[in-house]
């Protein structure tokens, strides 16, 4: 009778889940329904991250998206490194990342996700920090946010829609698509940028892994935090700051891989320089060594 009542929880939670999906997240990430098979052997990958994570370019290496939008999806989800680490492992996998995402959308997304499954299966944890100088805010939906079909385009767009809200990331070069900025959304990059210098952003950044590493220990999750890109550079550059301090006594770095120096693109140009698709993103060489790295910290820290 137990097993009935968990079962019928379940497929009530993965009713509601598939109901609140977000706008994009039916193309962006392998289907959570995964999550939701009762009696599943092994835990399950969940990860997060910017473009580096998603993919940005792996996919355009096997299909076109606008011709053959199937196979550059799989081949984007299974040739990054959450595909080639889930593969690896013998795991089921969910790549929740947004190519241009920020690591405030990291932390609500992960957060959401946790929430919605509602420990109905073990999962472990791979963040991939995004750089601290871009940013999320929240507004209505706007007509032009659905306009432009992104995702043919191989991408994700700047647009993160959950119901009739639009999380929106910024960056202060400017949105993802430039071309697509509301009047509103350049008023708000304009005010925040003036009132946020790099420290201020980096400040936010470190509150940010606190953040999303006390709610993964409250729930006794296991999880690796690594950095893409950029979060070193603002590091050397702000180092006398002394509010980074009492903010770097509180985080774990026994799970955080990498920290300082090293990062994604530092652990791919060692192993593979010219691995380096036009766009600036890293090729499927990269990922695969990645991926390796990350499955040695997993033995490391006991867990596989």
């Amino acid at each position: 009778m137990a097993e009935v009542s968990k079962r019928t929880t379940i497929s009530q939670t993965y009713k509601r889940t598939k109901e609140k999906r977000s706008f994009h997240l039916s193309l962006m990430v392998n289907d959570y329904s995964q999550l939701f098979n009762y009696g599943l052997d092994n835990p399950v990958l969940y990860c997060n991250g910017d473009s580096f994570t998603w993919g940005t370019g792996i996919g355009n290496q096997f299909a076109h998206p606008q011709f053959d939008f199937k196979k550059f999806d799989e081949s984007r989800l299974y040739s990054t490194w959450p595909g080639v680490l889930g593969e690896s492992l013998g795991w089921k996998f969910i790549n929740d990342a947004w190519a241009g995402g920020s690591n405030r959308r990291i932390i609500r997304r992960t957060k959401k996700f946790f929430k919605e499954i509602q420990d109905c299966q073990e999962v472990k944890v791979i963040i991939s920090w995004s750089t601290a100088i871009r940013v999320e805010y929240a507004r209505p939906v706007l007509p032009s946010d659905t306009e432009v079909p992104y995702i043919k385009q191989g991408r994700t767009g700047p647009y993160d829609i959950e119901g009739d809200i639009t999380y929106v990331q910024v960056h202060q070069s400017g949105l993802t698509s430039p071309t697509y900025i509301s009047k509103q959304d350049k008023s708000y990059l304009k005010e925040f940028y003036l009132k946020n210098n790099d420290a201020d952003l980096f400040i936010q950044y470190l509150e940010d892994i606190i953040n999303l590493q006390d709610f993964l220990k409250e729930r006794n999750v296991d999880y690796i935090f690594f950095n893409a890109f950029g979060n070193k550079e603002l590091y050397k550059d702000n180092v006398q700051d002394t509010r980074i301090y009492p903010l770097l006594d509180k985080i774990d770095f026994e799970c955080f891989m990498g920290w300082p120096e090293e990062d994604f693109c530092v652990w791919a140009y060692m192993r593979d320089p010219k691995d380096i698709l036009p766009d600036g993103h890293l090729g499927v060489a990269s990922h695969k060594h990645l991926a390796v790295l990350l499955k040695d910290k997993m033995k490391e820290l006991s867990y596989v």
